[in-house]
């Protein structure tokens, strides 16, 4: 069995791209942090849109790995939280849930029949692929509570118990330094033009990053094995 999963060793090689702007930005901090400044922010600024990006597909990834497995491996439905069942269709449901006229509401329910009939049965396994874009639909902007959320879909609900287990002392430095990387993009993205990290301080959040994601896939992956089956 490997060690890590196909969604990790993606993200590690996407990773590189992160860590080429790094050394850019390292660089010209060496050569003349004053006379650069304006290029080392920018360059910093779009390592953590970059990095954030990398984090976002990797969980998601990693929750297709395991939808995936449901299918390919013939896991029992019986064995599934409901939730699953919920995230599956939540792009008809969510809409029913919002409509008031009767007429309305049949041609939902019709809809989902068609649409997603095959999988609403609690007995066997999955008759084909779950689709993963309508399973992830809602996630983005990777915080640890948002990431917890979305492990949730799946019935995992001692995400953050099994990372305190895997990290012991190391835990609240990455799950700090993760949350910083988040709401760092989060400003970026509605027009902060100058961000509070030098190139020593984005290396090692980029580290820390790494960090969170390598015990995720543990975590997350050891678990899956132990209710359903191996996805690495």
């Amino acid at each position: 069995m490997a060690r890590y999963t196909a969604a990790y060793s993606a993200f590690s090689k996407r990773l590189v791209e992160v860590e080429a702007l790094h050394r850019l930005a390292a660089e010209k901090e060496r050569k003349d942090p004053i006379h650069f400044r304006d290029q080392i922010n920018a360059l910093i600024r779009s390592s953590i849109v970059l990095l954030t990006s990398h984090v976002e597909a990797y969980i998601k990834e990693l929750g297709e790995l395991a939808l995936d497995s449901l299918y390919t491996k013939s896991v029992p439905r019986d064995r599934l939280a409901l939730s699953v069942y919920y995230h599956i269709s939540k792009d008809i449901l969510k809409s029913l849930k919002d409509t008031k006229k009767p007429e309305k509401i049949a041609e939902k329910v019709f809809s989902l029949l068609e649409q997603d009939g095959d999988f609403w049965v609690r007995t066997g396994a999955f008759p084909r692929h779950i689709e993963a874009d309508r399973f992830n639909w809602g996630f983005a902007n990777p915080s640890i509570e948002k990431t917890k959320n979305y492990f949730g879909r799946f019935g995992y609900d001692r995400y953050e118990r099994d990372l305190k287990a895997l990290m012991a002392g190391e835990y609240k430095l990455v799950m700090n330094a993760v949350n910083h990387v988040i709401e760092m993009r989060h400003q970026i993205a509605h027009g902060d033009l100058i961000v509070p990290y030098t190139p020593s301080d984005l290396l090692s959040n980029i580290g820390q990053t790494k960090k969170f994601c390598r015990y995720t896939d543990q975590s997350f992956a050891t678990w899956w094995r132990a209710e359903y089956c191996s996805i690495r």
